[in-house]
């Protein structure tokens, strides 16, 4: 399963930390905070809230990573991340419990997520791209099992504060690996055409968020009160659609790695449309909510190759993978707190949580546009290959 770059394999090693983290707890946080009376719209307008702060703090990183390194920049990320599970735990109402929650949040997605990208960028293989996302997929989708159900059990059993106590610790243990792996180099100051390349990226990511940030909470409150608003139950559903979503990765990311990646896209796109028709759409009974959560992200198993792949050969090759990076989650956190700001508009109108997953629907066609267009046809020597422009804006 693991490759002879040793740095892609110690940062799967973190990656299955951080996951295991998230899922015990982090995937809860919608849910716990609905529990603690929280109305959805206020919940979509937090989300939104966190991504906006995302955005006006991530300067911040620009300032600090030049000068302490990538390495000690993504090990700060982590740690505020491990922060997140204990502030969650004082959250009581819309009150500034929230607000420290929020600004915890966005504090570590500054710092953690531009970092890690950079780092798996930088040190991947190129012509072994698809199948290193692939098996880092897997390692995730094993803590995406064992953390939900680990987490739904102690949050029934045992409360909120050993659930999000054994996630800030797990979080925490992520740092370990990063020690041990090459740290890629950083210019002190932006090469020229570093953020003109990375307009392929921010579109890229201003899609994804925009697709998943809204339909993520939408889904998750709906399984939620479908389920009796159980904690444990909502955690057992994740682990088995987990389960369902890891079978495909290693196998789809070789397939774009042997030069099938226009087909996957296709296939790709279909599949996304069918679960946000599926997941907006599907009765609100227990049965019928947990045979479209596994049957969704059965079908949603192949994305995060199809996406990465392009993404990450896209970054290594433009002139600053940091810089790309940090465009990048820029447009992330401005389609994420959009579609967070409409879906916070409707739910305030009466419409319910699980109608505003349509408004995913829009931003599956335009990105597996974006993705056509990324991923260019070489004359073949041997079987067909595609690969990602890596550097020219997309026109």
């Amino acid at each position: 399963m693991f490759f002879a770059n040793r740095a892609v394999n110690r940062l799967a090693v973190h990656t299955a930390l951080q996951q295991l983290a998230w899922c015990m707890s982090g995937a809860f946080f919608g849910v716990y905070l609905l529990r603690a009376g929280i109305a959805p719209s206020v919940l979509f307008l937090a989300s939104a809230g966190v991504l906006t702060l995302r955005f006006v703090l991530r300067p911040l990183v620009l300032l600090v990573a030049p000068r302490i390194g990538l390495r000690y920049t993504l090990v700060i990320g982590t740690l505020l991340t491990a922060l997140q599970y204990p502030a969650v735990g004082l959250v009581r109402g819309a009150d500034a419990t929230l607000a420290l929650f929020c600004l915890i949040g966005a504090l570590a997605g500054v710092f953690y997520w531009p970092c890690y990208h950079t780092f798996f960028a930088a040190l991947g293989d190129r012509e072994y791209r698809g199948s290193q996302v692939g098996v880092r997929q897997v390692l995730m989708g094993i803590a995406a099992v064992v953390g939900p159900a680990a987490g739904g059990v102690m949050l029934a059993r045992f409360g909120p504060w050993v659930a999000f106590g054994t996630a800030a610790a797990a979080q925490a243990l992520a740092a370990v690996p990063l020690f041990a792996v090459h740290e890629p180099p950083l210019a002190q100051r932006s090469p020229r055409g570093a953020y003109a390349a990375s307009w392929s990226g921010v579109r890229l990511f201003a899609a994804d968020g925009w697709m998943l940030a809204g339909a993520a909470l939408a889904w998750d409150i709906t399984m939620f009160r479908a389920l009796q608003s159980r904690f444990d139950q909502f955690g057992g559903v994740l682990a088995l659609a987990a389960l369902a979503g890891a079978l495909g990765s290693v196998v789809l990311g070789r397939f774009i790695d042997l030069g099938h990646a226009r087909r996957v896209i296709a296939f790709n796109a279909a599949m996304l449309c069918t679960g946000v028709l599926l997941r907006t759409f599907c009765a609100l009974t227990p049965a019928a909510v947990i045979s479209i959560a596994l049957i969704t992200t059965m079908l949603g198993g192949m994305y995060v190759p199809v996406l990465m792949t392009a993404f990450y050969n896209a970054s290594k090759a433009s002139p600053c993978p940091f810089r790309f990076q940090f465009a990048a989650e820029g447009g992330w956190d401005f389609g994420g707190a959009g579609v967070s700001v409409a879906a916070a508009l409707l739910c305030a109108t009466g419409v319910s949580p699980q109608a505003t997953i349509l408004l995913a629907l829009p931003a599956v066609l335009a990105q597996a546009w974006l993705l056509a267009r990324v991923y260019r046809l070489r004359p073949p020597t041997g079987p067909a290959r595609f690969e990602a422009a890596p550097s020219a804006p997309l026109p």
